[in-house]
């Protein structure tokens, strides 16, 4: 995290969040395609472990998915390979299509275009 690029209130909501679980070694902060995990949660060894050892290289669609990241971390499984945002076609709704037109939801909030 660049704690200088961050806005006093989000400054303070990290804060604050930290405090609650002030025990906790592991903290995750995760900014996604389309969405995030705002101030981020605590993670225990056993979940950190696992997220570390999705993202061991070679970047596998296979192995990041283990780390239970709602987007992939921006995998497109048909691809096998990651994409960023401005790779994602993404709809207003979060649903997006990589750049060789497989689709999924980006955002654990999607809702279809057009209900």
């Amino acid at each position: 995290m660049d704690w200088q690029r961050l806005s006093p209130p989000q400054r303070d909501a990290y804060t604050a969040a930290r405090q609650r679980h002030s025990g906790q070694q592991w903290w995750l902060l995760f900014s996604g395609i389309v969405a995030g995990n705002g101030s981020g949660r605590p993670v225990d060894p056993a979940e950190a472990q696992r997220i570390a050892d999705a993202f061991t290289q070679p970047y596998r669609y296979a192995a990041v998915t283990s780390a239970g990241f709602y987007d992939d971390a921006g995998f497109c499984g048909q691809c096998d390979a990651p994409y960023c945002y401005h790779h994602w076609n993404v709809s207003s709704t979060g649903y997006g299509r990589c750049p060789r037109g497989h689709g999924r939801s980006l955002d654990p909030h999607w809702w279809p275009d057009g209900l």
